[in-house]
């Protein structure tokens, strides 16, 4: 180890092919990869893909909803979405 890196300034090693590299930027960018990589499989298994959709409902049934929905402390629009689902299952 007879160099350094300039950006962090910790060691450089030569791999087999006599690259030289960086043990705590690559540990660094594997560990950020390993996160990306968990965050987008944990997003695909919570939220399935959706689609926007645009309905025409009763100035009625949009104050129902908002007043349902106040009291149980979510967005309208969540709830409808909630109410449809479960129309459907």
């Amino acid at each position: 180890m007879k160099r350094k890196y300039k950006k962090c300034g910790s060691g450089l090693y030569q791999a087999e092919d006599l690259k030289w590299f960086c043990l705590l930027c690559l540990a660094n960018e594997l560990e950020g990869r390993d996160q990306e990589n968990a965050v987008k499989g944990t997003w695909k298994i919570l939220e399935p893909e959706t689609t926007p959709v645009t309905l025409r409902l009763s100035e009625a049934d949009i104050t129902k909803a908002k007043a349902r929905a106040r009291k149980l402390g979510k967005p309208y629009q969540t709830l409808l979405k909630e109410v449809i689902h479960q129309a459907l299952s």
